[in-house]
């Protein structure tokens, strides 16, 4: 029986809701039957550098967690360097050998970075991304963090 395409996708995942669930359950679809779902969590430090703000939960909780959800294959902490390096996105792609790379509705930036990667070296990785999932307000992380605060 043949293996099953790989799909890396990435992201926070800090407080997770069913946006991220969909999010994930979507991304491994993509990959067809037996596909095979490896999520790169976003490490403490690269949240602070690209939100400001430190996440909620550390970074070895956030990947545990998603580790243990029905879709994914593997869950692994990213890269500590700079995620606006190309060896950045560049080496988690060589680790990883994805067929298919999601990434989330609001990862224009890293969209676009990833393009320029996947063109310049040639690599064989299909770049979608995914739209937002889940109810208005509860769909990010954000708006749960503020629905708390004013409740």
């Amino acid at each position: 029986m043949a293996r099953g395409k790989t799909v890396l996708a990435t992201g926070v995942f800090d407080i997770l809701h069913t946006g991220h669930l969909r999010f994930l359950e979507e991304s491994r679809r993509r990959g067809g039957p037996g596909a095979r779902l490896v999520v790169v969590i976003a490490r403490d430090k690269t949240v602070r550098k690209r939100k400001g703000r430190n996440p909620v939960l550390p970074e070895t909780q956030r990947r545990q967690i998603v580790a243990s959800l029905k879709p994914v294959y593997k869950a692994i902490l990213g890269r500590e360097e700079d995620v606006r390096k190309a060896s950045f996105f560049l080496g988690i792609i060589q680790t990883v050998k994805p067929d298919i790379l999601c990434v989330g509705y609001d990862q224009n930036d890293i969209k676009r970075f990833v393009k320029r990667i996947i063109a310049r070296e040639k690599l064989p990785v299909r770049l979608v991304q995914l739209p937002r999932f889940g109810l208005p307000g509860l769909n990010s992380s954000t708006g749960i963090k503020r629905r708390v605060l004013n409740s």
